[in-house]
């Protein structure tokens, strides 16, 4: 098992987390959550000959909405276990004239955090460090309609056996 192994497997559980939310698109349609590794893909942009910027249009399109991010931040080896901290990065769409995007983010990182602190345990290979607990943070600045709030938590996945020299 890889640390690799390990992102794909987080982004596997987030997507079976959300199965049960709905989301909307951008255009204002029902979706499900989509979980990415590390970033979001990248948009296809078309510069006309002449101009300095790509069109604008169809822009909407292209979002991603409603996601997940996981992010591996940094990691190491300690005493025989790979130690990483990820951050899942959460972005949902809520055009609603209320402004209250903010609430479903929170539920959404809510239902993640419940899971991992009754059940530590991911795909019986890695464990969430619990001591470190579970750091959350909202977007601090205006960005309605678009809503973008992250978790950040430390894994050890167990791979590492030492080997005796049986010959000594």
């Amino acid at each position: 098992m890889t640390i690799y192994q390990f992102q794909e497997d987080m982004a596997e559980e987030i997507e079976h987390l959300m199965t049960g939310m709905v989301f909307k698109d951008p255009q204002g349609k029902p979706a499900h959550m989509t979980s990415y590794l590390q970033s979001l893909p990248k948009r296809e942009q078309t510069v006309q000959p002449g101009s300095l910027m790509a069109d604008d249009e169809g822009e909407d399109d292209d979002d991603p909405y409603p996601f997940c991010i996981v992010r591996l931040e940094q990691g190491g080896i300690y005493a025989g276990a790979q130690r990483v901290k990820v951050i899942l990065v959460f972005g949902i769409f809520d055009d609603d004239r209320s402004n209250l995007g903010h609430q479903t983010l929170l539920n959404v990182m809510h239902r993640v955090a419940e899971r991992f602190i009754g059940n530590p345990i991911l795909k019986d290979m890695y464990q969430m460090d619990i001591n470190a607990g579970i750091d959350w943070i909202l977007n601090d600045e205006e960005c309605y309609p678009y809503f973008i709030g992250g978790l950040e938590m430390v894994w050890d996945a167990y791979f590492i056996n030492r080997e005796e020299d049986r010959y000594v």
